[in-house]
């Protein structure tokens, strides 16, 4: 059975009675005047009926403003990017206004009401799904007779004569599943020098079909800019399966990355209602998602740890807590690049905690970066930018190129994905490399003002990863102008994961309570 979507229409015409619903849509509709009385009925009446059910709708769709009274009272029934309106409405109100501008409103054409309701019904569905098919699984073909390298798992490297017309080249081992009534988005990591061009194959089989005839299609490298949407599939039952063949022309040097494919909500959003991807030139991503919460200080960022599954994480903690939020999350490599990459990568990640700001009103010492584990790297080193009120941290990692040294001897086979880096920023992972990594993150700091900053750590006393990152954060940071504030506990990096959140949060609340006067349950 399809997931059901939750859909409160505000308006004058029930679109419900004028026109056939997809199946996946629960419509409950209301008249702006009555809009108060009827929701405090819907709180009790057929809509929320389990004991541990969501009360909130999927969707809040306004079809008309004219006479809407007490717009407040849909605050707690509905999320931030979950509330659309026709185009074209009158809006006059400051309340209306700034409702909307709350709850970051997608404005949509009036004129295409079919396809708005098939869009609501596919692409606000409630969870985030995200996977990658790693470097390792792909398959080099017999006829390519060039040069072949692995850089670990960050890249496959193929240079040569490719052929004057277009022939298979990789293909992937695995197959890409389509769920059922869910559009697919792919994103390939690739990068290509001299004159050769790219071409994807897709062939699709029906979820326990033995017909040996199967749909196919090619995309080209200029369909390939964005992600490329794949919908309509021939079987809504039980799904298809894809498999991916890349065909190459010309000579060069291609170097292939991970494959991601994700559930799409097309123009609502990545993985959530109102996620973000950026990709540099070299078509590496990362994802984030602002949350305007209630519009009072401060913004807190949240970079995302380890995570093998893509998509955002700390979401429900921090909208908990709510005030205005950035989650950012970096989908790269196995389980995450510690948020290095290219100058205009790191570029767009400071824009955009600046944009928010920008847009909250809010200055550098209303805002609050944090992390834990991989996220504390991406917290402290673009913290070092902003100067914030607050940096909180849970298990510090900053010295990523020591990780890699240490996955000799404490930790071997146990996180290659920090030799994967090395490859990724610098191409090698020589000792020599490991060393001029960890004076990324320091330099950074060389003149950077934390006077006015407070950094909360919670560390383990025999962490594994970075042992001394602790006791380096005390010593290495410019002038011991920063106030530190640290918690230990006795084990290595995964020994004791539910204390170091507790105590997380305890900063969090402290902060959010005691600097900014935010009462919290």
């Amino acid at each position: 059975m399809s997931e059901r979507i939750k859909v409160l229409q505000i308006g004058t015409s029930n679109w419900k009675e004028r026109r056939s619903l997809p199946s996946q849509l629960e419509w409950f509709f209301v008249t702006p005047p009555n809009i108060k009385q009827v929701l405090a009925e819907i709180k009790e009446g057929p809509f929320f009926t389990k004991p541990k059910e969501r009360k909130k709708f999927d969707v809040v769709f306004f079809t008309e403003f004219s006479g809407i009274e007490n717009i407040e009272c849909l605050d707690n029934l509905v999320d931030a990017y979950r509330v659309i309106y026709v185009a074209g409405l009158s809006i006059k109100k400051g309340a209306v206004k700034q409702f909307l501008r709350k709850k970051m409103a997608w404005k949509v054409p009036a004129e295409t009401q079919d396809k708005l309701l098939a869009e609501i019904a596919t692409c606000f569905f409630e969870k985030q799904n995200g996977i990658k098919m790693a470097v390792k699984t792909i398959e080099v073909a017999a006829t390519f007779t060039g040069n072949c390298s692995y850089q670990g798992n960050s890249a496959l490297t193929l240079e040569g004569n490719f052929g004057e017309d277009f022939k298979p080249l990789a293909f992937w081992r695995n197959s890409l599943y389509v769920d059922p009534g869910k559009t697919l988005e792919i994103w390939p990591e690739y990068y290509k020098e001299g004159n050769c061009k790219l071409k994807l194959f897709f062939y699709e089989t029906v979820n326990g079909s033995s017909d040996s005839q199967q749909a196919s299609w090619s995309v080209t490298e200029d369909q390939l800019q964005s992600p490329l949407i794949i919908k309509g599939t021939h079987n809504n039952d039980s799904g298809t399966f894809l498999n991916v063949i890349l065909y190459a022309q010309g000579t060069g040097k291609i170097s292939l990355g991970a494959l991601h494919y994700r559930w799409s909500r097309q123009g609502f959003g990545q993985f959530i209602p109102g996620g973000q991807r950026f990709a540099d030139k070299k078509r590496q991503e990362f994802l984030y998602y602002f949350d305007p919460g209630d519009l009072k200080p401060p913004l807190n960022v949240y970079f995302s740890g380890y995570r093998s599954l893509e998509g955002f994480e700390g979401y429900f903690m921090l909208k908990k807590m709510g005030a205005p939020f950035l989650l950012i999350s970096d989908p790269r490599l196995e389980g995450g690049a510690f948020y290095l990459g290219t100058d205009e990568f790191e570029g767009k990640i400071s824009n955009i905690i600046q944009a928010a700001l920008t847009w909250l009103d809010f200055n550098n010492k209303q805002l609050i970066l944090s992390g834990i584990s991989m996220g504390t790297f991406g917290a402290l080193y673009y913290g070092s930018l902003f100067q914030p009120h607050a940096i909180i941290v849970g298990k510090p990692l900053l010295n990523v190129g020591t990780i890699a040294i240490n996955g000799k001897l404490l930790r071997p086979q146990d996180f290659d994905t920090a030799l994967d880096l090395l490859q990724l920023l610098l191409k090698t992972d020589s000792q020599s490399a490991a060393v001029k990594l960890n004076q990324r993150f320091w330099d950074k700091f060389a003149f950077a003002d934390l006077s006015e900053t407070t950094i909360a750590a919670a560390y383990m006393e025999n962490d594994d990863y970075d042992r001394d990152a602790f006791q380096k954060m005390i010593t290495g940071f410019p002038n011991n102008q920063v106030k530190i504030i640290g918690r230990g506990y006795v084990g290595r990096h995964n020994d004791n994961s539910p204390a170091i959140i507790k105590w997380f949060l305890a900063q969090y609340h402290y902060f959010l309570r005691n600097d900014f006067e935010r009462n919290l349950l």
